[in-house]
């Protein structure tokens, strides 16, 4: 059984925002108002260990995506302000459908997303 811990933690933040630095440099922006939450990446103050498949990530998107769809919320993945990837609510695939396998997942920028996973 999958945890929605991460759907359930996106669903239930409905104002505000947090701001991660390193060295005193913007690296990671999260805001919340009402149903969209919005992820800036700026820069990646950490690598992030364990190496999941990329067919495992997108299956852990997909069910994200299609709970936070079913709740009317959306998730903007950002890369220094330019949007990526959004999820839930607001996403509107066309050609992503086809690698996504879903309709719930919107991939604006597959080159931005690609550096974004190489970063991580």
């Amino acid at each position: 059984m999958k945890s929605k811990l991460p759907a359930n933690f996106l669903i239930s933040l409905t104002k505000g925002s947090v701001k991660i630095s390193e060295n005193r440099k913007p690296a990671i922006e999260f805001t919340t108002s009402d149903y969209d939450r919005i992820v800036n990446i700026i820069s990646m103050p950490v690598k992030i260990s364990g190496k999941k498949s990329a067919l495992k990530r997108l299956s852990d998107a997909r069910d994200l995506a299609k709970t936070l769809k079913k709740e009317g919320v959306t998730l903007d993945i950002q890369h220094k302000g330019k949007l990526v990837l959004r999820l839930g609510e607001k996403a509107k695939p066309k050609i992503s459908k086809i690698i996504t396998m879903s309709g719930d997942i919107e991939i604006t920028d597959i080159k931005a997303l690609r550096s974004l996973e190489k970063g991580m």
